[in-house]
């Protein structure tokens, strides 16, 4: 007899309910054995050794990328101190300095004083100092039109060498009568 539609089931309790699956699969389908979860884990701390070797890795080139900047910083700091210095220099007439005044590899020229002050200042710093720190200044040559500041240092991570080479132009020194005395 029908019920708001549907038939009413009723089981025949002489007849047994058959069984949806054997004994056998339903220990198969029952969870993970031993194995399968030592594999598991084997696969996970794999990827896990990766995240862990790209971190360090990471960390590595974020150093090298801090040394990289200290050493521009010094290239400029180098070039903004000879823009600073530039009444210093002696003008084409030569009448600053003396004979040599018109040599930029003298070391009694301006430009090397202006060097050597530079150097002072980040070796008492520290800068660079246990790296094997190293700076070179190059005047301006027929094939290079600028001055050329080179930074040489042994990187911390990888213990490799890493170089800067900054080139920057300064302008003609100006008229004596244009600059500030400097009393």
């Amino acid at each position: 007899m029908p019920l708001n539609g549907y038939t009413a089931c009723t089981l025949d309790p002489r007849r047994p309910v058959q069984r949806e699956r054997s004994e056998r699969s339903r220990r198969q389908e029952g969870g993970f054995t031993l194995i399968e979860i030592l594999i598991a884990l084997i696969i996970l701390s794999i990827g896990l050794l990766g995240v862990a070797a790209m971190q360090i890795r990471s960390l590595q080139n974020s150093h090298s990328s801090f040394e990289r900047s200290v050493a521009t910083l010094q290239a400029r700091d180098l070039a903004e101190r000879m823009w600073a210095g530039i009444c210093d220099l002696p003008t084409q007439r030569g009448n600053q300095g003396g004979s040599q005044g018109q040599n930029p590899n003298h070391p009694n020229h301006p430009v090397r004083r202006i060097e050597a002050a530079w150097r002072s200042d980040h070796i008492a710093a520290g800068t660079f100092t246990d790296q094997n720190w190293s700076a070179t200044l190059v005047a301006p040559t027929a094939q290079i039109d600028a001055w050329t500041v080179t930074i040489n240092w042994i990187g911390r991570p990888q213990g490799q060498p890493e170089q800067i080479v900054h080139y920057f132009r300064l302008p003609p020194p100006p008229n004596p009568d244009f600059c500030p005395d400097g009393d």
